[in-house]
């Protein structure tokens, strides 16, 4: 089934927004189509225009990340985007779902406490570099 029937099938009901013009939305489950990342999902957790930085899509990275040097990461809770980077990155949807999980929601009050101070902003790169970077760093512990 494609994504716009899938969506059309979903159980759930939509809310017009000020950002109704982003592609991406709360639930929405993206598979990453960069090579070393098989298995690795990205779920959207909540789409939101922050008075200072514009619009943000935030998200829940679900799968095992690997290093090189064989170190691994369980997912990643909460990473903020920008809409045009996650546009940017090479992700395929997949599905939906309604029911989100809670463990992102403390990284995200860290993240947008920080953001409110103007110490925190929005990730402008594709969602691979940012776990690139990620995962060169955990390879040095």
């Amino acid at each position: 089934m494609n994504a716009r029937l899938s969506r059309l099938f979903a159980t759930r009901i939509d809310t017009v927004s000020d950002i109704a013009e982003l592609e991406f939305e709360a639930g929405q489950i993206w598979t990453m189509t960069d090579d070393g990342y098989a298995g690795v999902s990205v779920l959207v957790t909540k789409v939101e225009r922050h008075k200072t930085l514009g619009a943000s899509v935030h998200v829940s990275i679900r799968g095992t990340l690997r290093t090189k040097g064989g170190s691994e990461l369980e997912g990643v809770p909460h990473l903020p985007f920008t809409p045009e980077a996650l546009a940017a990155s090479n992700l395929d949807l997949i599905g939906y779902i309604n029911d989100l999980p809670d463990d992102w929601e403390d990284m995200y009050e860290d993240w947008l406490s920080d953001a409110e101070m103007g110490e925190a902003g929005l990730f402008s790169l594709p969602v691979c570099e940012v776990l690139d970077t990620i995962m060169s760093k955990l390879a040095w512990l």
